[in-house]
């Protein structure tokens, strides 16, 4: 696989990315947030595949796997057992509008991209456009993280923000020590599983003092 075609592939990749990205921003129900979430990760997932075959490098191979099957499969899954168990509302309340979101988050895409052209041959270093894409993926990450009122949402913008990392180091390094990409990988896994214990927790005590309180009024 030539450069040119790698580069080309890496560049498309990254456009899906941003729209899974604004999808995710413009979700009107935190279940389109962790389907675009999950679709960001397969694109992920297949970038490491190409990156895999251009490169020879195996362990490229294994992220994508551990990627296709944690990020893409396993923790969406969870997310979506966990709105399911705690009967949540199914629609996302923004701390601000979402016309206003996506205008920041135009603001940030375009500002990133400013900033890595300004980079010279550390830019053309890089396979495609991968370092601003990735620089905007953990943008907006961290903003979908700032304006989701509920901790579903903030883990949706968690895993978005590690995606973007995730794409620069592997269009950047086109391949990390593997034991790094797996240690970052359980890290997410872990916040995931620590988020999902505290909102399961509250809400079963928030669940028992209301109860008290009906009991105590009848």
């Amino acid at each position: 696989m030539s450069p040119e075609v790698v580069q080309t592939i890496i560049d498309d990749l990254g456009a899906l990315l941003l729209f899974t990205m604004i999808l995710i921003l413009a979700a009107g129900q935190i279940y389109r947030a962790i389907y675009a979430v999950a679709t960001q990760s397969f694109l992920i997932a297949v970038a490491g595949a190409v990156l895999a075959t251009a490169t020879g490098n195996p362990d490229l191979w294994v992220i994508a796997g551990v990627t296709l099957t944690v990020k893409t499969m396993v923790l969406p899954f969870v997310l979506h057992r966990v709105v399911q168990r705690l009967n949540v509302r199914r629609e996302v309340e923004p701390v601000i509008p979402v016309g206003a979101t996506l205008a920041i988050a135009v603001v940030v895409v375009v500002m990133s991209f400013q900033l890595s052209a300004t980079l010279g041959s550390v830019h053309q270093a890089i396979t495609g456009n991968a370092l601003p894409v990735g620089i905007s993926l953990t943008l907006l990450g961290v903003l979908v993280m700032a304006t989701g009122q509920t901790a579903l949402t903030q883990m949706v913008g968690l895993f978005a923000s590690e995606n973007g990392i995730f794409f620069t180091a592997m269009a950047v390094t086109q391949g990390m020590p593997l034991i790094i990409e797996i240690g970052v990988i359980l890290d997410v896994i872990l916040a995931a599983l620590v988020m999902a214990i505290m909102v399961l927790r509250v809400r079963s005590t928030v669940d028992a003092d209301i109860a008290d309180l009906d009991e105590l009024r009848g």
